[in-house]
């Protein structure tokens, strides 16, 4: 179809009209209604269902298929770009190289290493590509459940209202949009109610933009943009890649460049809030793996020369005779070696720890009604200080009921059997039904009422209902105007704190009545509020949230230009019940028990805050009263932000010290971030504000980016006087901040804060977006389990950190050791590698699995400044690392014990004589080495005794690291003595390490050259085991050394009068029992 102008009605036109905004196309085709027609749509009918298919073929999909994960292969290939890795493969091909310089008789041994170093190598990679391309899976898994959780209403069949998912949009189809929601298709809009749109994720400009139902005004909506005031019904026109966010997506595609990609999906889905969490355990792990990484290269060239050096301080026997290939080659072994070396030193474990342990985490919160979208506020949540929560739907279960009446000089409950009803029921009536949303709808089914919405609106719905009206019968007579039932309509936002429609009156098509709801101290005049004051009083001392409801009748010769909120006329103010959930008191509890303050930000009035916060234990009853423990946001927002008096007062919201209302008052200073905060006045008011009242978004935003920039810890004095006047003691390091939101302008905040909960039932698109987490439930207790769960994921980290560095610390001593005295460790460098992938790979996933327990929330949290390797730490990994020792010493340098105990010759067993730097060493003449270095070539059963007991020893410890012990707790639980407790909990630390074990004896037994081992017999295996139980008496030896030094560590600590240091944060010296702010 082409019009008179030339435009072209086609999938191209449509989709370059909103584009270009060009206005022409619509007025071309007779304007929004005659576009409307043209596509084969009705603004009041909408399309038919039978036609979704016929249009997705003709006009395309609302979607765009999203780019092939990295394959198997390729996820491999990267794992090649490792440095140690293509170490170990240039080491192993060299090494298999000069198998050719072999006799022939020798060759298949001496092939043997270079092969068990490729297909170690092998299996690492495919463990990593594995991990990669499982975590790929899982990412894309919960985008497409992101995704599928939007749902847009549409009219079709005849002006019946669908929800369907964005996917299912097609061009022609008319679709509602309202504050917050994400547009998912291009479209010009058909109706239009103060709309105000946020393109910035398209254009990069932060203002808003006003949309409107005119084809000579912007009526234009882009794809991908938020609906951030407003409410309203648009056409789709172009969808899917014809879209102007589908046509970036796709150019992205059409590159082949997966990552970005990824990158720009996630862009138009989703709201990056990496700036904010600002990671403490990324950084720690980050440092800690560095230092590693040094102090291990450090050693194996340490150990690269010692080789060498001993190597050539032999010549006779390593020299003299011998062909250069030969010497390359034993200079290449001491290489592989100290590559062997670094790579057992290297924690690559440790990503897969993380990696792991969050992946178990965000699998384990999603049960409890958790949708973790950035995987890091898992772990920052565990570090949690303050939870700044909404109150309705999050501490109340948001089943909303009108459970009072007031009409002025009355108070009644609402029922149809009540004359006190009968002269308002008509105004109580339209004002509940017409006032409203149209996707607010309610339903009983004879015992439980089911509400689809707004939980305030439809709790007035059933009020209507009630009172014995037909909801969906008065809608109907009055859907009489273009925008549904009425003509115009006020939208409901926090600043206004009421909303309206005005409809025709019945029978009367020239004349307008205006129906308003919303806070009394917004829609009543002074007269109504004073009449009403003391049942309002009433209501909210009752935990109740009240709402006003009247109405303005206009004249005939007055236009719909003339409508305003002004001169109402009083219905009734209703008392509206929303009772606690059940779980809130004992979660907030656990929050104080756990060292997180609970803060309630509520957009209800002071006096319903105050009751429910009492309810539910937020705030004390001694705090009622005092300064700073319960204020309203105007009074906040006086307090801690800097005033412009050099500027002319303005009208604003102000609070005067007695009230709050529209006065005249200086302005507040501002830069490009917002008002000014004045940090001083600030940390002053927070550290005891336990409520905030009539709060509105910018005042909840303002209270997080405080508390994230306060140093209040540092004034010590400042702290001792909250403690002893107030009973408050505020957390020694920066405040985490945790916030919940669910409403568009919640955005700004939930970005602010540490993590951000969007609600996952009243949400809108826009908060979701913004969070990091999404509580399905809208549950408060759902956000004790997040914390639970995010300490448990930082525990698991350092219980696998505490396990590696055991590990690291034994095993690099014994081939440093060896090195010296042997001229090569004695654990041949397949056998570190063996070592290496089951304390880094099975290790992490036994100890990344490790449940959650209640003790968790017995203990502070941890701050900042609290290192990674803590104390307690250290003397666990030493006491082991030293026992580990004690034990290869013995068995390497002991003969009496080696041949007595295990019946085994040692491997030095000689009393030939030399007096040369070998005898000193060894004690052995040159025949006598050529003899040990062939027995260590094809392995020995010493060396095989050596290697089984530590692989044991290492094992058994695993059992040790399930336990983070800290002083209190060894004081007063048995179970930190005892390791396997709770182990029944965790079937797969089980599986694990039994795996270990029957894998060890495998390769013991029958992989003989491979590994260069021998088989044991079943008296040497016993003593193995003996050896590596030995772990377990020694740690409980360790724990009492902890126990009785922990007295002269705390007695240090509290004499210290330096600024806070780790030492604050370190379990050996922190008691469970302190709290915090």
């Amino acid at each position: 179809m082409r019009s008179d102008d030339g435009y072209v009605l086609s999938v191209e036109g449509l989709s370059d009209m909103v584009k270009d905004k060009q206005q022409g196309y619509v007025r071309s085709f007779g304007g929004v209604e005659g576009l409307t027609s043209a596509v084969g749509s009705s603004s009041r009918n909408g399309i038919m269902t039978s036609e979704v298919e016929e249009r997705k073929r003709r006009y395309g999909v609302n979607y765009i298929e999203l780019p092939e994960l990295k394959g198997y292969c390729a996820l491999m290939w990267e794992g090649c770009e490792d440095n140690t890795i293509r170490a170990l493969i240039f080491c192993a091909a060299v090494s298999l190289v000069l198998v050719a310089a072999e006799d022939a008789s020798h060759r298949l041994e001496a092939s043997i290493e270079g092969l068990a170093i490729f297909l170690t190598v092998f299996v690492v990679l495919n463990l990593q590509a594995t991990i990669e391309y499982t975590k790929a899976k899982e990412f894309r898994r919960q985008q497409l459940e992101l995704e599928s959780d939007q749902h847009f209403t549409v009219i079709r069949d005849g002006g019946e209202s669908k929800s369907i998912s964005p996917k299912e949009i097609v061009v022609g189809d008319v679709v509602r949009v309202r504050v917050g929601d994400i547009v998912a298709a291009d479209g010009i809009l058909l109706e239009a109610a103060d709309i105000k749109m946020d393109e910035s994720a398209l254009t990069g400009e932060p203002v808003l933009v006003s949309k409107f139902a005119d084809d000579s005004r912007d009526c234009f909506v882009l794809s991908g943009t938020s609906v951030m005031t407003g409410e309203g019904k648009l056409l789709a026109v172009a969808v899917g890649a014809n879209s102007v966010q589908g046509r970036i997506l796709t150019a992205v595609v059409n590159q082949h460049d997966d990552d970005a990609a990824a990158a720009a999906a996630a862009d138009s889905t989703t709201t990056s809030n990496n700036n904010n969490n600002n990671n403490n355990l990324t950084a720690k792990l980050d440092k800690l793996a560095m230092d590693i990484g040094k102090a291990g290269l450090k050693v194996s060239v340490l150990a690269f020369f010692i080789m060498v050096a001993v190597f050539f301080s032999q010549p006779k026997k390593n020299v003299e005779g011998r062909p250069a290939v030969r010497i390359f080659g034993r200079i290449m072994n001491s290489v592989l070696v100290s590559v062997t070396i670094l790579v057992v030193a290297v924690p690559e474990g440790l990503p897969l720890a993380v990696a792991l342990s969050l992946a178990i985490t965000m699998g384990k919160l999603m049960k409890d009604n958790n949708r973790v979208k950035h995987m890091d506020a898992c772990e920052t949540m565990g570090s949690a200080t303050t939870i700044c929560s909404d109150k309705t739907g999050t501490l109340t279960q948001n089943k909303m009921t009108v459970v009072r009446i007031c009409t002025g000089d009355e108070i009644f409950e609402p029922s149809d059997d009540d004359h006190r009803v009968a002269k308002n029921r008509e105004l109580l009536v339209e004002c509940a039904v017409l006032n409203s949303s149209p996707q607010s709808k309610v339903s009983f089914d004879g015992t439980t009422w089911k509400y689809q919405g707004n939980a305030t609106e439809c709790a007035l719905l059933k009020m209507a209902t009630q009172l014995g009206a037909d909801v969906e019968k008065t809608r109907a007579e009055h859907k009489v105007g273009s925008l549904d039932w009425g003509v115009k309509t006020f939208p409901f936002s926090s600043e206004r704190k009421k909303m309206s429609w005005v409809v025709r009156r019945k029978g009367e098509q020239q004349r307008y009545r205006l129906y308003c709801k919303g806070a009394p101290s917004h829609v009543l005049t002074d007269k109504d509020q004073i009449s009403c004051e003391s049942a309002i009083a009433e209501f909210q001392k009752s935990a109740m949230r009240t709402l006003a409801l009247a109405y303005r009748d206009f004249d005939d010769d007055e236009t719909e230009d003339n409508f305003e909120e002004s001169d109402l006329t009083l219905i009734a103010v209703v008392g509206i019940e929303d009772p606690l959930r059940p779980t809130v008191t004992k979660a907030i509890q656990q929050c104080n028990a756990a060292g997180v303050d609970v803060r309630m930000c509520t957009g209800d009035a002071l006096a319903t805050a105050i009751a429910i916060s009492l309810q539910c234990g937020i705030l004390r009853p001694s705090d009622v009263g005092k300064p700073n423990f319960a204020m309203t946001g105007a009074e906040f927002d006086e307090k801690v932000h800097v005033l412009d008096e050099e500027k002319p007062k303005i009208m604003r919201r102000h609070f005067d010290g007695s009230k709050v209302g529209e006065m005249l008052a200086y302005p507040f200073k501002k830069t490009e971030d917002g008002k000014i905060i004045d940090q001083e006045a600030f940390d002053a008011v927070w550290p005891r504000l336990r409520v905030l009242a009539r709060c509105q978004p910018e005042d909840k935003l303002a209270l997080v980016k405080g508390m994230r920039r306060s140093r209040v810890f540092e004034n010590k004095q400042y702290c001792a006087d909250l403690e002893a006047v107030d009973g408050i003691k505020i957390f020694p390091d920066h405040q985490v901040v945790a916030v919940t939101g669910d409403g568009t302008n919640d955005a700004p905040a939930l970005k602010a804060a540490n993590v951000g909960f969007a609600m996952g039932i009243v949400g809108t698109d826009v908060a979701k977006q913004a969070c990091d987490i999404i509580l399905l439930d809208d549950n408060f207790a759902s956000t004790v389990a997040a914390v639970k769960w995010g300490r448990n994921v930082f525990d698991s980290i350092s219980k696998f950190c505490q396990f590696q560095l055991t590990v690291n610390i034994a095993a690099i001593f014994v081939a440093c050791l060896g090195s010296a005295l042997y001229n090569t460790s004695p654990l041949g460098a397949v056998q570190m590698l063996w070592v290496n992938v089951i304390m880094d790979s099975l290790a992490s996933v036994a100890l990344a699995s490790e449940p959650p327990t209640d003790a968790l929330l017995a203990r502070q949290p941890y701050g900042k400044k609290r290192p990674m390797i803590t104390r307690i730490m250290w003397h666990n990994m030493l006491g082991q690392a030293t026992y580990q020792l004690a034990v290869v010493c013995v068995l390497l340098f002991s003969k009496p014990f080696v041949l007595q105990t295990f019946g085994v010759r040692h491997l030095n067993d000689s009393n030939d004589a030399d007096n040369t730097f070998v005898r000193i060493i060894y004690g052995l003449d040159g025949g006598a080495l050529r003899d040990q270095e062939e027995l260590i070539e094809k392995g020995t059963v010493h060396f095989t005794i050596v290697f089984n007991t530590f692989v044991l020893m290492q094992l058994f410890n695993e059992f040790n690291s399930r336990k983070l012990q800290t002083v209190p707790r060894l004081r007063s639980s048995l179970d930190e003595w005892i390791v396997f407790s709770g182990i029944n909990k965790n079937p797969l630390f089980i599986a694990v390490v039994g795996s270990t074990f029957v894998l060890q004896y495998v390769l013991v037994q029958y992989t003989g050259l491979f590994f260069k081992v021998r088989p044991l017999e079943p008296h040497q295996w016993g003593l193995c085991i003996l050896f590596g139980l030995g772990s377990l008496p020694v740690q409980f030896l360790i724990n009492a050394v902890i126990c009785f030094s922990s007295s002269s560590s705390a007695a240090a600590a509290s004499s210290s009068s330096r600024e806070p240091s780790s030492r604050r944060y370190d379990p050996l010296i922190t008691s469970s029992s302190s709290s915090s702010s």
